[in-house]
């Protein structure tokens, strides 16, 4: 089928690596990136009503995509007839988790042979909605599509890649333009506030903000105020179409101590070293390693930590950086690359950046704000 809107052969292979005869993706950014955007918006946010919650289901036999269902809820009916989706079937007799899962468990017995293996999100499957499956599907053995479904994600397109550098550069903005609110008295809570508002005026749904002020390592907004002479760290994530970028950028009321200077100094340091290493083919361990060395070479190492992760869709998704792990990173790969240092004295001095694989080296998404933001 043409207008599948993810790559149907690499489907497959993910799928035929893990033995998964066919796949039900039941999590909000599965189901979006499967039906190429769609998702019942009045749940999207609010998933919860009365004793139950919404659940959507994409049901997809290995090798078989002109056989892809999708089971919704019937509030969907005019958003998806305002908004088709390729899905050669459409259920909207589900809704609440059991009843999705029933409908789900009926559209695949007629695809699937009676003992087949089917992949299900393990954590984003409610007990209900097991049960139901396990009902409609006795003889099924149920396995865990999660890293499978990551596997499909892990490699972006140029037009995911677009939104990806849009959200960065939006929550990069976001954050720089809280740290100019500044002032007596301004609470975190207050600067939380302003980082969503500027999201939102750009577009992007704000997902959180850690807030630390001063000597302390309280990171949720709260009535601690920003006072002079303090340094904040702003750690905020939002996300276009589930789609999100996560970054952290540091300001200080007046100038910085010459400590925090330093503490931030080499932050940088480490983050643009590293960077050097993000290429394709750099082994995930290697990258780690390089990142645990830099580290070690900072004057401020033993308080100091260096963290990567593969984002996106997800926080945390492929790559996964691990130190015993040899493989490579490959182009169209997102990295969240982080450095921080706790200190007494100064606080929780951080720089968080996202970084892309190209196909020569890498790209800084959202780099905006990496210097000190001065606030009176």
């Amino acid at each position: 089928m043409s207008n599948v809107p993810f790559d149907a052969a690499k489907l497959n292979h993910v799928l035929e690596e893990a033995g998964i005869d066919a796949v039900l993706a039941t999590s909000r950014h599965n189901v979006r990136y499967l039906t190429g955007g769609y998702y019942d918006h009045f749940h999207a946010l609010a998933p919860r009503g009365g004793a139950g919650q919404y659940e959507a289901f994409v049901g997809i036999p290995r090798g078989r995509v002109d056989s892809a269902f999708y089971v919704g809820g019937g509030s969907e009916k005019r958003q998806l007839t305002a908004m088709p989706i390729w899905l050669p079937v459409v259920d909207v007799s589900g809704g609440p988790t059991g009843q999705s899962a029933a409908a789900a468990g009926s559209l695949l017995r007629s695809r699937v042979s009676e003992h087949a293996t089917i992949g299900i999100e393990f954590p984003f499957t409610p007990a209900d909605s097991f049960q139901a499956l396990q009902r409609e599907l006795p003889h099924v053995r149920f396995v865990d599509a999660t890293n499978a479904l990551h596997e499909l994600r892990a490699i972006k397109t140029a037009e995911e890649l677009a939104v990806l550098r849009r959200v960065a550069d939006g929550v990069a903005e976001s954050i720089v333009a809280a740290f100019r609110v500044g002032h007596d008295g301004v609470t975190t809570r207050d600067l939380s506030a302003v980082v969503a508002h500027q999201m939102g005026d750009r577009g992007i749904e704000f997902l959180w903000s850690f807030t630390c002020a001063g000597p302390s390592y309280l990171r949720a907004p709260s009535t601690m105020t920003w006072d002079r002479g303090q340094v904040l760290h702003l750690d905020c994530g939002g996300e276009i179409g589930d789609w999100l970028a996560d970054i952290c950028r540091m300001g200080c009321r007046g100038e910085p101590s010459t400590l925090a200077r330093e503490l931030h100094a080499e932050c940088l340091q480490l983050q643009d070293e590293i960077r050097r290493w993000i290429r394709p083919g750099t082994p995930y361990g290697e990258l780690a390693a390089e990142g645990e060395a830099a580290l070690r070479r900072l004057p401020h190492a033993a308080i100091g930590r260096f963290v990567a992760h593969g984002i996106g869709m997800v926080s945390h998704e492929q790559p996964m950086i691990a130190p015993d792990s040899t493989r490579p990173l490959e182009a169209g790969m997102v990295l969240s690359v982080e450095t921080e240092f706790l200190e007494p004295t100064v606080g929780h001095v951080k720089i968080e950046d996202v970084v892309a694989v190209t196909s020569d080296g890498y790209e800084g998404m959202g780099d905006l704000g990496r210097d000190w933001q001065i606030a009176s």
